[in-house]
């Protein structure tokens, strides 16, 4: 402390010792320049940047010479622990107290210890402030012994200590926990330098836990050096004490290699036992020499047993905390599969219901048969198809109920859903008049496995009656095709009696009438060639072809010029850089390529042209006929090759045509084993693109 103005300068021994009084100068002040224990600040890189009188005299250095010197420079001999401890501090501001340092200052062996706090901002750079407090030359151990035993506080101090240890232990509930206390607040406590926690995995010590000088990241071989110690204490079950660097070397000397050097230290390796047997060690290093008393031994033989009881507490309250998030995790579990449960079976009788009422409600016949084609269930549908109360047909097979006609086949087919053969099949059965005078009746029956947990328990039968469909197609065929046939006679002679008149000499006038008459005649032709066409598609036979060897190129070409005639002042180009050659039917493709093209003009402005591309992909010839029309509406692009679809274009509702354009073209191309897609959109256009094989199939030919 400084002297007070006035006061007459200090007398005695003690005031040789003090440094001359210095100005107040940099962040210590007056106060911090002649406090009578050291200060020093160190930057984030652990620099001098200031220090006092009492701190350069305890280190041996010129004051002048402390600021920008390394902190480690500045205290030669210190353990590593202090630097570890410095960096902590400014790493999370949280002070350490009364570390324990050894210093060699000119030649001659002093201690002291260290207190260290945070001080700055972080915008601006924290700084660590060191408090020292010189504790004089280092005494014989043998001298440090008797004076120990001399000092009763000493053991009042030792049993403090060992109160500040257990009360930390006491709080802690995690392994972790119990490291930090005995490894933070024990070696604080104990003025200790280093320690560490061992626990066996696999058979084999393991550091789990360390701190200070036996940090893993502290000085090089130092955990390697105590591992020996720690196994001997955990494998004998009893501590294991060394009091200097010489001595470990003595006892272990494969430890360090001959002419390495080690900083002078001493450690007590001390087994943690629990209910008789061993779980782990714990490793406590000091700086300097040192001689373990009596009394020291039993602290340190005390704080082992407070920390394996901390260490078996903390795992039993782990276990718990397990089996209790287990038994809460089962309980959860159970009541998610009750409510799971619950909500199944309320699914289920909802289900159950569902289908009683579809089943009963139907207006299709339903049953269910089982693997020997009894029935199990039957609707009132079904009943009434068979004439017979469902009642009277459980329990019945099928022999016993079909009549004789179609029974051989509807059996076959049963049989083949029940071996796998088939998932589904579907049949159109005929039953004749039950009394004369009565019509034909036609049925379609389709049989499906019904499978619980993939194994089969029956058959599904689905009996539906379409007399009247049948009927209604077979009338509206037999009209398309006596209309399509009828119609031709009379229509060839209009077209000969004006191709006639034409052949002639006409005035202006009469020749338009003429032309009008023709080209009316030529849609009615298309009109009765597309009925026919869809007759033979719907109902008939199916498109038939008579395949020759052609090339694809000219084709296009030749139906090009075609449209182009029939469209006067508009223009189709063509492009075909070779010839592509296949077996196809010449004339049913013109057709497919001509609706194509046709379809494409009416699409498209009149000042645009349509684009025809043909070219071979390996076994494929592929056509595009694009045009530049408005985009198809994407909710008619899934029916557009349907039956009478027609376009919503203002220039196309004006033509009288049926829709059958492009349905014609696929069935044409189906024939021939190909296929038609479309792409539609504003950038591009539409685009109608027909893949065919090459080589014409024996399966090609028909389609249904």
């Amino acid at each position: 402390m400084s002297r007070l103005k006035g006061q007459p300068p200090e007398k005695g021994p003690g005031a040789s010792r003090r440094p001359p009084r210095r100005a107040p100068s940099g962040p210590l002040g007056e106060i911090g320049a002649e406090a009578p224990f050291g200060i020093v600040v160190a930057d984030e890189t652990l620099l001098c940047t200031a220090a006092n009188a009492a701190f350069a005299s305890l280190v041996g250095a010129e004051l002048a010479t402390t600021a920008g010197r390394a902190f480690a420079d500045l205290l030669p001999g210190a353990s590593p622990a202090l630097l570890e401890a410095a960096r902590g501090v400014l790493a999370d501001g949280r002070p350490r107290f009364r570390i324990p340092v050894v210093l060699e200052v000119s030649g001659q062996t002093r201690r002291a210890d260290f207190t260290l706090y945070r001080t700055g901002a972080a915008g601006d750079g924290f700084r660590v402030v060191g408090l020292a407090r010189d504790l004089g030359s280092l005494p014989d151990a043998g001298q440090a012994e008797r004076s120990a035993r001399l000092r009763p506080e000493a053991v009042a101090e030792r049993l403090a200590k060992l109160q500040e240890v257990t009360a930390a232990l006491s709080a802690a509930v995690t392994e972790e926990e119990v490291a930090q206390a005995v490894l933070g607040t024990g070696l604080h406590v104990l003025g200790a330098s280093g320690g560490s926690l061992c626990f066996p995995e696999a058979g084999v010590l393991e550091v789990t836990h360390s701190a200070g000088s036996m940090d893993s990241g502290g000085e090089a071989g130092t955990p390697g050096a105590l591992r020996a110690p720690l196994e001997e204490a955990f494998l004998r079950e009893e501590p294991v004490w060394i009091g200097s660097s010489s001595e470990l070397r003595g006892r272990y000397p494969a430890l360090v290699p001959a002419g390495a050097t080690v900083a002078d230290a001493s450690w007590a390796a001390l087994p943690l036992r629990v209910r008789g047997r061993p779980i782990g060690a714990l490793g406590i290093g000091f700086a300097g020499a040192h001689r373990f008393d009596e009394e020291e031994r039993g602290f340190l033989e005390a704080l082992a047993h407070q920390c394996a009881q901390a260490i078996d507490r903390a795992r039993l309250y782990e276990t718990q905390r397990e089996l209790r998030a287990q038994a809460e995790e089962a309980a959860e579990t159970r009541d998610l599969l009750v409510r799971e449960l619950r909500r199944t079976l309320r699914e289920r009788d909802e289900s159950a219901a569902l289908l009683d009422a579809l089943f009963v409600n139907a207006p299709v016949g339903m049953a269910l048969l089982d693997r020997d084609m009894r029935y199990v269930r039957m609707n009132d549908c079904l009943a009434t198809l068979h004439a017979a109360p469902a009642q009277t047909l459980l329990g019945r097979t099928l022999w016993e109920v079909l009549p004789p006609i179609a029974r051989d086949d509807l059996i076959r087919d049963f049989q083949k859903v029940v071996d796998g053969v088939l998932s589904l099949v579907e049949r159109t059965v005929t039953a004749p008049p039950r009394v004369p005078g009565d019509r034909q009746r036609t049925f379609v029956i389709t049989w499906y496995p019904v499978s619980v947990a993939g194994r089969l328990i029956g058959v599904g039968a689905l009996v539906q009656e379409v007399t009247e469909q049948r009927v209604a197609d077979e009338s509206r065929r037999h009209l398309l095709g006596v209309v399509g046939h009828d119609l031709r006679s009379p229509l060839m002679a209009i077209t000969a009696s004006a191709e006639l008149l034409q052949a002639g000499s006409l005035d202006e006038r009469a020749a338009r009438s003429v032309g009008r008459i023709l080209r009316a005649s030529g849609r009615i032709d298309g009109i009765i060639r597309a009925l026919v066409d869809y007759t033979l598609v719907q109902g008939g036979p199916g498109v038939s072809l008579q395949a020759r060897r052609l090339d694809l190129a000219g084709l296009a070409r030749s139906v090009a010029e075609e449209c182009e005639a029939a469209h006067a002042g508009r223009e189709v180009r063509v492009t075909a850089p070779e010839p592509v050659h296949g077996e196809w039917d010449g004339d049913r493709l013109g057709q497919a390529l001509a609706n194509l093209v046709n379809n494409a003009l009416q699409y498209s402005p009149d000042g645009t042209p349509v684009e025809v591309a043909c070219w071979a992909e390996a076994a494929e010839a592929v056509v595009e006929v694009t045009n530049a029309g408005a985009p198809i509406p994407a909710e008619l692009v899934p029916h557009l090759f349907e039956p009478f679809q027609r376009g919503t274009d203002e220039r196309t509702q004006r033509r009288k045509g049926l829709g059958l354009g492009l349905y014609i073209a696929v069935q044409i191309a189906v024939a021939h084993g190909g296929k038609i897609r479309v792409r539609s959109d504003e950038a591009r256009g539409t685009t109608f693109t027909v893949r065919l094989p090459r080589a014409l199939s024996r399966a090609s030919g028909r389609t249904t």
